[in-house]
C-alpha cells in the first residue's frame, strides 16, 4: 500500500499522514500498486475515481483533527491491509456526495473480480449503517421521525443545523469493506458518543434503523464502545465452467517440490490446460521464454535467483509486460508486500495458503489475461481490417498512371495528396471525364476523422460512379449531390466540396463550392483567391449554390486545398493564415504541394490535427508533337 496526495504542495502533510495509517511514506506509484488518496474536500467524481483500481480509497484532510485517528479509523487500516477498500471522509462530506452510492458502485467490480457475486441488498446495507453513524453517532441527533409530514420536515431542519455546525461536521466517519472468506466484512466508525444501551437508565440512542437491515446480514456486532459498527455479508462465489480456462496455461516457481505439486493439484481443478513448474527464477525465466504462459504464481525466497530478482527482469522485457504475476509467499509483513508489488506483481498471497484464496485469486486473473488475449485478438483483427479499408480508400484517387494519361492528352500536369489525422479518413479528391476537352475536378471534406468519415467517402464515390455520361455543371453537382447525401448522412454530419470544370476548348474554369476554403489561383499576376460560397452538403435539404466562371488560359495554376490547412493551431495561434498561405504558394519554384507540406509539418510534425488535402493543377502548353 502507498499513499498518493492530490494536496497542493503538501508533501510533509500528506507523509505524516501515511505515518499515522501506518503504511509507507508517499512515492511514485507503478501501475498496479494499491493507491490511497489524500484529498482536501473531495467531490463525488474524485471519491468514485480514488475506488477504481489500482486506487483503493480515500482520507479526507480538510478541516480535520489528526487526534481522530486514535479514536478510530482502526478498521479502515485493517481493511487496506487486507486488500480491501476504504474512505474516511468529513461528515457532511459523506452526507452531502452520497457516499453509500458511490462505495456501493465500486464494490461491484470489486467483488466480481475477487470471483463473488455481489449481494443484492448491499448498497441498502451500507447505506443505513452509514447513516446510523452519521447521524445518530457524529450528528449526535437521537430521534428518528415517525413517518408524519411535520416530523419530517424536523428531522430535516435537524439534520441541516447539525450539518452547519462545524464542530459536528467535521467529524470523520471511516466506511471500509474486504473479502474474508466466503464473507464481505463492511465497517462503519464514527466520532460520536457510542453506542448506550439500557444499562443506567439512559435511552436506546442506538441503532436507529438497523432492523430494516437485520436480516440481509451474517451478523452485526459493535467495537470501540459501539462507535464501530462491524457487518458480514454473505457472498456467494461466481462459477465459471472448467472448459473456460481450456487453452489456459499457468507456470508455478517454487524451489519447495511440495509447494509445487500442493498448487498444481488446486490449479488443475480449474481445468486449467497446461501447468508447468520451475525450481527457481532462471529455470522460470526460461519456461516462460518457452511456453509464455498466461500466469506465474512466484515463490520470494528460492536459490540462485529469487522472485523478486525474476520479476523485475520480466518487467524489463516489454514483450511480457502483461503477464501477470502472483507472489505466493511466507512474507506477509507491510514492507515485503510492497516490495512484491514494486518489483512488479500483480497480486500476493501469504503463506500458509489457503486453497479458496489461491483459487479465487488464480480465477481472477486468469479470467482477465484471456479477456486480454481476446482484446488483443479484436485489436489485431480491427487493425487487419483498417489497413484493408485504408488500402482501398487509397484507390479511389487517381492512379499515377492516369494522371500521366491525363497530362499527355489534356496538358494538365495535376498532384494531389491526402494525409489522415488517423487510419482512415473524410478527405477525398478525384477526377471525372466531362467530354473530349473538358475534366472534371472534385476535393471534398466530410465531417469528422476515422471509420464514420471514411465510410461517407465511399459513399460519395458511389453517387459520382452514377453520374451521366455528361456530367451536370458543378452547381447542378452540387444541388444533386447534396440532395443524395441528405437523405444518407447522419444529423450533424455533412461535407464541404469543391467542384471545377476545366475546358480547353474556351480556355476557362467553371467552379462552385459548399462551404469548402477558397481556392487560389496563379497565372501571371500571381496568386490571389477565388470567391466561392455555398451552404455545406448534407445540412440543408433545398440548398442552392452560385457558379463562377473565370479564364483558365496556358499557364494558369489552380490550387484547392483542405480547411486543415488554414485552421490547424500551434498554442493557440494559426499557423497558415490567408497570407501566409499566398506567400508559400508564391516561394514555391515548382512543386506547390511538396513546398506546402514541408513548410506546414516544419510547424506540426507527424500527423495533422485534422484530414488533410491539397491539390494543384497546372495547365501546360502543347507539345509540340500533340500540335
Amino acid at each position: 500500500m502507498i499513499i498518493k496526495s492530490i494536496l497542493a504542495d503538501d508533501t510533509e502533510g500528506t507523509k505524516r499522514i501515511a505515518e499515522t495509517l501506518g503504511f509507507p511514506a508517499p512515492q511514485e506509484s507503478s501501475t498496479c500498486e494499491p493507491t490511497l488518496t489524500i484529498c482536501a474536500q473531495p467531490g463525488g467524481e474524485t471519491i468514485r475515481m480514488a475506488l477504481l483500481p489500482p486506487f483503493v480509497g480515500l482520507v479526507e484532510t480538510n478541516r480535520v483533527d489528526p487526534s481522530c485517528w486514535a479514536q478510530g479509523g482502526k478498521r479502515f487500516r485493517l481493511h487496506l491491509q487486507c486488500g480491501g477498500l476504504a474512505l474516511a471522509l468529513r461528515t457532511v462530506t459523506a452526507y452531502s456526495e452520497d457516499v453509500a452510492h458511490l462505495f456501493s458502485e465500486a464494490l461491484h467490480p470489486f467483488l466480481r473480480n475477487a470471483g463473488f457475486i455481489c449481494p443484492s441488498d448491499m448498497e441498502l446495507v451500507i447505506h443505513e449503517a452509514l447513516a446510523n453513524a452519521m447521524i445518530h453517532g457524529n450528528l449526535e441527533i437521537n430521534r428518528t421521525p415517525s413517518g408524519s409530514v411535520e416530523e419530517m420536515l424536523q428531522f430535516g431542519e435537524k439534520v441541516e443545523t447539525a450539518l452547519a455546525t462545524p464542530l459536528l461536521a467535521d467529524r470523520m466517519v471511516w466506511l471500509s469493506a474486504a473479502i474474508v472468506g466466503h464473507t464481505l466484512h463492511l465497517a462503519v466508525e464514527d466520532q460520536g458518543a457510542g453506542y448506550q444501551g439500557f444499562s443506567g437508565g439512559r435511552a436506546d440512542r442506538r441503532p436507529h434503523g438497523m432492523e430494516l437491515i437485520a436480516d440481509s446480514v451474517l451478523s452485526m456486532r459493535r467495537e470501540n464502545d459501539g462507535r464501530c459498527l462491524l457487518l458480514e455479508l454473505p457472498l456467494t462465489q461466481r462459477q465459471l465452467p472448467r472448459q473456460a480456462f481450456a487453452d489456459a496455461s499457468v507456470l508455478i516457481v517454487d524451489d519447495n517440490p511440495f509447494n509445487r505439486r500442493m498448487l498444481e493439484a488446486l490449479i488443475s481443478t480449474l481445468g486449467v490446460g497446461r501447468v508447468d513448474s520451475a525450481q527457481d527464477g532462471i529455470e522460470g525465466l526460461a519456461a516462460i521464454a518457452e511456453h509464455r504462459p498466461d500466469l506465474v504464481l512466484l515463490d520470494v525466497m528460492m536459490p540462485r535467483m529469487d522472485g523478486f530478482e525474476m520479476c523485475r527482469r520480466l518487467r524489463a522485457d516489454h514483450a511480457l509486460l502483461d503477464l501477470p504475476v502472483l507472489f505466493v509467499t511466507a512474507l506477509d509483513d507491510t514492507k515485503s508486500r510492497s516490495t512484491c508489488f514494486a518489483a512488479g506483481g500483480n497480486d500476493v498471497v501469504s503463506k500458509p495458503i489457503e486453497a479458496e484464496e489461491v483459487l479465487a485469486r488464480v480465477r481472477v486473473h486468469l479470467q482477465n489475461a484471456l479477456l486480454m488475449a481476446r482484446l488483443n485478438a479484436d485489436r489485431n483483427r480491427v487493425r487487419e481490417e483498417l489497413e484493408a479499408a485504408r488500402e482501398a480508400q487509397e484507390t479511389l484517387a487517381p492512379t499515377p498512371s492516369q494522371l500521366a494519361a491525363i497530362r499527355s492528352r489534356l496538358n494538365l500536369n495535376i498532384k494531389g495528396v491526402v494525409e489522415n489525422s488517423s487510419e482512415m479518413g473524410g478527405d477525398f479528391w478525384t477526377l471525372y471525364d466531362a467530354g473530349p476537352k473538358r475534366l472534371g475536378v472534385l476535393a471534398a471534406d466530410f465531417t469528422g476523422h476515422g471509420l464514420p468519415a471514411a465510410f461517407n467517402v465511399f459513399r460519395l464515390h458511389v453517387l459520382l460512379s452514377r453520374l451521366p455520361r455528361r456530367p451536370p455543371s458543378p452547381a447542378e453537382l452540387l444541388v444533386l449531390l447534396n440532395r443524395e447525401l441528405k437523405a444518407l448522412l447522419k444529423p450533424g454530419q455533412f461535407a464541404a466540396l469543391f467542384v471545377g470544370l476545366i475546358d480547353l476548348e474556351d480556355e476557362s474554369l467553371t467552379y462552385a463550392g459548399a462551404a469548402t476554403p477558397a481556392p487560389i489561383l496563379i497565372d501571371a499576376d500571381g496568386p490571389r483567391y477565388l470567391n466561392v460560397e455555398g451552404p455545406p452538403l448534407g445540412a440543408f435539404a433545398d440548398a442552392e449554390y452560385e457558379e463562377h466562371r473565370i479564364a483558365f488560359p496556358v499557364g494558369s495554376r489552380l490550387f484547392v486545398y483542405s480547411d486543415a490547412l488554414v485552421e490547424s493551431q500551434v498554442d493557440g495561434r494559426e499557423i497558415c493564415d490567408e497570407e501566409t498561405l499566398l506567400h508559400w504558394i508564391a516561394e514555391a519554384q515548382g512543386d506547390v504541394v511538396t513546398t506546402i507540406l514541408r513548410n506546414f509539418h516544419a510547424r506540426i510534425p507527424g500527423d495533422p490535427p485534422d484530414d488533410l488535402t491539397l491539390l494543384h493543377i497546372r495547365r501546360e502548353a502543347p507539345t509540340a508533337l500533340q500540335d
